[in-house]
């Protein structure tokens, strides 16, 4: 859905990526196929949405050349509408109807498209706005455009993969004036539409719309688990090491936690487990005795010595096609050796287990079975902390099976760490995507990420505007293992800032194992650090 010419429909894998690897190569940041096993079409993906990017850049800049500035456009004034006795205008929600016709503007430099273009007043900084546009008439194209240069700032032409409304979401800066326009994704079309803005504040307590409680600090986090002190500063790492060193990892190593005695299953895409760098720290089943073809520990499970893969036809193939599983690995326990790279909690061991895989996984029925029997599994076999970066597509049904699952894993003291999403900029998402949003559940904990200047990502999918256990990490450009050996830095999205805070509880677990999921949930929001965090 675009104004501009429409790219070729997604393959079946390429959807399955999109909704499954919450990493960002839909917002124009890509993997690099070559390294790390995945498929051709995933790679053709990548280069049509980078290339739509970059068509859409230089459409939005020749639109602002060729503006004209003096133009009025009707406002909405927030403070003109009336808010209930003792309220601010922060949550007040405002409905507009219009409609677009032939006598409208025509749409910057395409006048095949009509426009209807607003200005927004009365707004104040720091606030959230979420802008809704709806129509039965025609397929809803919205955009945010800066009112003294007609730049546009961000674009939606869809709330949800299978809608047609769209949705913007975004934070008032000082000093900016906003015009949002509404258009069609097609030309010609025109009718009736709804518009509704919701404006509400950007925290509520210590709790932030965007990045909830703030960043993971280890130090501070597994020194309170251990019944210390805060742990004292150590120098940096430096370099590509700059994730660790953000979330405080090298404190709590120098005082000997590293994630020991720890297994972490990882719900993905499966795990290279003879890479170098992760090849020691692979769990394994010591009740299986390999390749006797026999279900040695009677688990339920034949030959599965190093995890199980749920995708697919069930079996003990737990290899990685895409890269992602391995990827989210090497971040959460990557050996400490003299070459490639360190994990968050490099004592600890991986369980992989593979959730994410064929064309049939497609279909959503199918991907909550997988993910619900994945963590059913890790929690069988020994695992205390679980990481899922996955999720379902905005306006999927309700993940129930994966929810009971988590309810299962909570009563056997397990803890689930998940991504939030990539869904603020492409779809406007103002909370959180299934599995992450169940810890409004108490069911488990929400990452969103964050850069090295740690500024939230512009595709991170907020915490939202209710409280829950939810923290961000780093998760752009991350540098950690992939399948062959081999090692990548240019991995973005909450994908990869879950497993740093899977790291940090396992450093938390290490110091005292005897921790529950809601005495380490509290522990973090208590030492969460929220200073220097800048928002999109």
């Amino acid at each position: 859905m675009s104004p501009f010419p429409k790219s070729p429909n997604l393959q079946l894998s390429e959807k399955l990526f999109l909704r499954k690897s919450w990493q960002s190569h839909q917002l124009g940041q890509h993997f690099s196929p070559s390294a790390n096993g995945l498929t051709e079409q995933s790679a053709n993906l990548t280069t049509r949405r980078n290339e739509f990017f970059r068509s859409r850049d230089s459409r939005s800049t020749a639109i602002a050349s060729t503006a004209r500035l003096s133009q009025s456009y009707p406002e909405i004034k927030f403070a003109d509408y009336p808010t209930s006795a003792g309220s601010t205008s922060a949550g007040l929600k405002i409905k507009l109807q219009g409609r677009l016709s032939r006598s409208d503007k025509p749409y910057p430099g395409s006048p095949s498209f009509y426009a209807d273009s607003y200005r927004l007043a009365g707004l104040k900084r720091g606030q959230q706005l979420h802008i809704q546009l709806k129509s039965l008439r025609f397929d809803a194209y919205l955009e945010l455009l800066d009112a003294h240069t007609n730049r546009i700032i961000s674009v939606n032409d869809n709330a949800t993969v299978r809608g047609t409304n769209s949705s913007l979401t975004f934070t008032v800066k000082p000093g900016k004036d906003y015009l949002i326009r509404v258009s069609s994704a097609y030309p010609g079309e025109m009718g009736r539409y709804r518009l509704s803005l919701n404006n509400f504040p950007d925290s509520v307590g210590r709790f932030n719309f965007s990045y909830g409680y703030g960043l993971v600090d280890a130090a501070a986090a597994v020194a309170r688990a251990a019944g210390q002190k805060p742990f004292k500063a150590v120098q940096n790492l430096g370099g590509s090491n700059w994730g660790l060193d953000l979330v405080k990892a090298p404190e709590a190593w120098a005082r000997g936690y590293a994630g020991q005695n720890v297994t972490v299953a990882v719900l993905d895409t499966g795990v290279d487990i003879n890479h170098p760098d992760l090849k020691s720290n692979i769990w394994k089943n010591q009740g299986e005795i390999p390749n006797n073809g026999l279900d040695d520990d009677c688990n339920g499970f034949i030959d599965d010595v190093h995890g199980w893969n749920f995708a697919g036809r069930d079996s003990n193939d737990v290899r990685d096609f895409y890269g992602h599983g391995t990827h989210i690995s090497g971040t959460i326990a990557a050996t400490r050796n003299r070459f490639g790279v360190m994990g968050v909690a490099y004592a600890a061991k991986i369980m992989p287990i593979r959730v994410i895989d064929s064309e049939e996984d497609n279909f959503f029925r199918k991907f909550d079975a997988n993910v619900a029997a994945g963590i059913r599994y890790a929690v069988q076999n020994g695992a205390k902390v679980i990481s899922m970066s996955l999720g379902n597509y905005p306006g999927d049904p309700a993940m129930l099976r994966t929810r009971l699952a988590l309810k299962y894993a909570r009563r056997a003291g397990v803890v689930a760490v998940m991504a939030s999403g990539n869904e603020r900029e492409s779809f406007g998402a103002t909370q959180p995507i299934e599995p992450a949003l169940l810890g409004l559940k108490h069911l488990g904990i929400g990452v969103g990420a964050i850069d090295v200047r740690r500024k939230v990502a512009d595709f991170s999918t907020p915490a939202g505007q209710r409280p829950l256990a939810f923290f961000v990490a780093p998760g752009v450009r991350v540098r950690s293992t992939v399948p062959g050996g081999a090692y990548e830095t240019d991995w973005s999205g909450t994908s990869m800032a879950t497993p740093h805070v899977a790291g940090v509880v396992a450093l938390m677990l290490s110091a005292n194992p005897s921790l529950t999921p809601n005495q380490i949930e509290q522990i973090l929001i208590e030492t969460a650090q929220s200073s220097g965090i800048t928002v999109p």
